[in-house]
């Protein structure tokens, strides 16, 4: 599995126990679905809590991920229009980070509100496309060089090509002769990386959330209105590409990026235009001419980029993304490669 072994969920607990006074009959389950850290949700009598270990091996600094979000808390907190703020709660001694390796942390819990795993209606794309660019609309006034840099060049193309020669070189656990399909299919799209990197580089700077999955968004139980905008881990500055590539890859296919079924991924121009529409509202014209040439990029590059660091994870032995089954971060791969793909061919009309 990506990084350190799991903590049981009651290591996650007993970390947090004395500080934030639990019952003794305190309880915690498994929340959410993420890739890298390891979430779980707290009863403690009438109190609900998130606990989150955070993965040292991907984030080694715990610290400065406490730091960026409550900057960014602080900022966000009684803005007119913004969602709500997730805050970082403090235990008892005022620290907010516990365990063994000071890297297990306590969010605020939003009652009546969950995350959507797969897209379920064209709407909800719309409304998580707006709500994300609101939230980094609201941070155009924020002075992000406060901010510490949490893993550089996160979304950069050329470096995440990069990294997949050198794993591709070293294939330290023998895998490249297995997945030369995909592996192939990588090497072809050199120019493109290219290509993406020079957008990158020439897109103004803005403080962005850096992983605009739909999952990361809370909405109301009943009402699907969006709630909390969520995980801050990656917020950094940068390009809105991103952003808006993370939205068209986890939504427009009707598959989860981890689904084996290929034939049945696709993207869906109805959703794509949902997320189009929503995401231009979101910013209120605040978004520069050369960004909004540049969107009909962003699905494209997200998908092959993050496919192609499933793929280096892949051969690298499954170090950056948890993995639950033998090949799980292969099968990511050719999902997104699919994806891309049918990106590529996607017609989209005018509304």
């Amino acid at each position: 599995m990506g990084g350190p072994p799991r903590m049981p969920a009651n290591g996650i607990l007993d970390a947090i126990r004395e500080p934030y006074a639990l019952a003794d009959d305190a309880r915690a389950e498994p929340l959410g679905n993420g890739h890298i850290n390891e979430t779980v949700l707290v009863r403690s009598g009438d109190r609900r809590l998130v606990a989150q270990r955070v993965n040292t091996a991907v984030f080694r600094a715990p610290g400065v991920l406490v730091h960026n979000a409550r900057l960014i808390e602080k900022h966000l907190e009684g803005k007119p229009g913004s969602l709500r703020v997730v805050r970082h709660l403090p235990g008892a001694d005022g620290r907010f980070l516990y365990g063994p390796d000071s890297n297990v942390r306590v969010l605020e819990y939003v009652a009546e509100s969950r995350s959507i795993e797969v897209l379920e209606t064209v709407d909800q794309a719309y409304r998580a496309a707006r709500a994300f660019a609101r939230f980094s609309g609201q941070l155009a006034d924020f002075d992000h060089a406060a901010m510490k840099t949490v893993i550089p060049d996160f979304h950069s193309p050329a470096l995440r090509w990069r990294q997949f020669l050198d794993a591709l070189q070293a294939d330290r656990v023998g895998r490249a002769a297995a997945c030369l399909p995909e592996i192939e299919f990588a090497l072809s799209t050199q120019q493109a990386i290219e290509g993406w990197q020079r957008l990158m580089d020439e897109l103004p700077r803005r403080v962005c959330h850096n992983d605009c999955k739909i999952n990361n968004l809370l909405v109301h139980r009943r009402s699907g209105e969006p709630l909390a905008v969520i995980d801050l881990d990656t917020c950094m500055p940068g390009a809105v590409l991103p952003d808006f590539g993370d939205l068209v890859r986890t939504c427009c296919s009707p598959e989860p990026e981890d689904s084996t079924r290929l034939d049945a991924v696709v993207a869906r121009p109805d959703v794509y235009r949902s997320l189009l529409r929503g995401y231009t509202e979101g910013w209120g014209g605040a978004l520069s001419r050369a960004e909004l040439e540049a969107l009909p990029e962003a699905g494209r590059m997200m998908s092959f980029v993050l496919g192609l660091r499933m793929l280096t994870d892949h051969l690298d032995g499954d170090r950056y993304f948890l993995v639950s089954r033998p090949n799980h971060n292969l099968d990511r791969a050719r999902n997104q490669f699919r994806l891309h793909e049918s990106l590529d061919e996607l017609s989209v009309d005018p509304d």
